[in-house]
């Protein structure tokens, strides 16, 4: 299968507008998909199994999270390295990165489904569901575990697909997973009542499949690069770590900003505020998911043209995915405070009760967030594409843990709930103006000749 690598006209002649919709369009795209796994993951649980089933996903999200933590900082670490290698036309130590990630995420996924098997029903409780959310929690948990392996090398595979040249291959398996993954679900949850247990299977399953199928290029041997052509060496597993762990600092964020805000509003509204938040969250989560999409589209190619040093079509490149993402955030901003009543109406059958009113108001102050949090996403992809990990792991603190957390703590005493809603916009305005000092003091230090 030809790759993008085999085109020099592309990466370093075409324009900015193509070659950032040949990287970034195929991510978008896998976005959307993953969006619309997750809108319907929500409407399913939300209308077959009711609001406590949706709260007691809520309460294991953080979990996931960290799998994907630990899958992002091996993950985008080691395909930056890869990048950038191919870029200085190191093609061993591109081969050993990507050979060193693939082990380091074997050992972390076989030690996490043990550890989570041996303590699931604590570590339920831990992330704070009470009695009327302890069993949705548990069951979805469940479901999930036999399938982390899995679900991290899948993620893996894929973002060794982009680095080697073939985003739109990456594309198509995983929009096929996520369709998959949506057919499973209703046919779990709804014709067979596996419960919450049904989603999070059908998640295992689809992603397995596409694993397999991607699995045709990272792990076939007379590929240029492949799983198991490379060495294993500890510096580079190291230098993997410290890149992506700005990456898996901005998940750990997202996902310690759910715990802290499940664990707030449970203390303040109980089960229905809760499932209020998990309805937000599922519009956040698929609204953020275009931002992503940008973003992981984008890092294996900036991390090529900074390799090479071509550092005016890093510059152009930034340039062009800020302005898209300034104007995907105010659409969502708009369309959110014009429809948003009609966008959490999906995830409840009772249009009149405490949980969905708490949602539709919450959600009106909740938007204002996807006016900045594209470009702290993009910004903190950028550093890592330029191997600034200490930049990113700032951004990542700033929105995910001290802002959130004063936010989270301060707000409430004057504003009640609706000081809830609106720490995570404040938190993600505050550290913008941070983002754009180190974006100005990166570009002098990096990208001046």
């Amino acid at each position: 299968m030809k790759s993008n690598l085999d085109n020099p006209y592309l990466l370093n002649q075409a324009p900015i507008s193509r070659l950032f919709l040949t990287y970034a369009l195929p991510s978008v795209v896998t976005m959307v998909f993953f969006g619309l796994q997750n809108l319907v993951d929500g409407v399913v649980v939300g209308n077959y199994l009711g609001s406590d089933a949706l709260g007691g996903i809520n309460i294991i999200l953080p979990l996931f999270s960290l799998i994907m933590v630990l899958a992002l900082v091996v993950g985008i670490g080691s395909q930056t390295l890869v990048s950038r290698g191919l870029g200085e036309q190191n093609l061993p130590r591109a081969q050993d990165a990507m050979t060193t990630g693939f082990w380091a995420l074997v050992v972390v996924g076989l030690v996490m489904t043990l550890v989570s098997l041996v303590f699931a029903a604590t570590m339920v409780r831990l992330m704070g569901a009470d009695e009327r959310l302890f069993p949705y929690s548990l069951a979805y948990l469940q479901g999930l575990l036999l399938f982390i392996l899995p679900l991290m090398l899948c993620f893996y595979s894929d973002v060794m697909l982009k680095a080697l040249g073939h985003p739109k291959f990456s594309m198509v398996i995983m929009s096929s997973a996520v369709v998959v993954n949506i057919v499973l679900s209703l046919f779990f949850v709804v014709v067979l009542d596996w419960g919450t247990a049904g989603a999070s299977i059908a998640t295992g399953i689809a992603f397995s499949l596409a694993l397999l199928v991607s699995s045709r290029i990272t792990f076939h041997s007379k590929q240029r690069l492949s799983m198991f052509k490379g060495r294993f060496r500890w510096p580079l597993l190291r230098h993997a770590a410290y890149n992506g762990s700005s990456e898996g600092m901005s998940e750990m964020a997202a996902a310690v900003s759910i715990l802290i805000i499940n664990l707030t509003v449970v203390q303040l509204l109980g089960a229905d505020g809760v499932a209020a938040f998990t309805a937000i969250n599922y519009i956040n989560f698929t609204c953020v998911l275009l931002f992503l999409g940008i973003s992981d589209g984008l890092i294996p190619v900036l991390g090529y043209h900074y390799g090479a040093k071509n550092i005016q079509r890093v510059k152009q490149l930034f340039r062009f995915a800020a302005m898209v993402n300034m104007s995907i955030g105010l659409l969502i901003f708009v369309l959110l405070q014009l429809f948003g009543g009609y966008a959490v109406g999906l995830f409840f059958a009772a249009k009149e009760g405490l949980a969905f009113q708490l949602a539709v108001d919450g959600l009106s102050v909740f938007a204002f967030v996807f006016l900045v949090n594209g470009l702290n996403l993009l910004i903190t992809a950028y550093f890592t594409a330029l191997g600034e990990a200490k930049s990113s792991m700032v951004i990542a603190l700033l929105r995910g843990f001290i802002f959130l957390l004063a936010g989270v703590m301060l707000l409430p005493r004057f504003f009640d709930i609706t000081g809830v809603w609106a720490a995570i916009p404040l938190a993600e305005f505050l550290t913008l103006g941070v983002a754009v000092w180190l974006l100005f003091r990166t570009n002098r230090k990096r990208l001046t000749p």
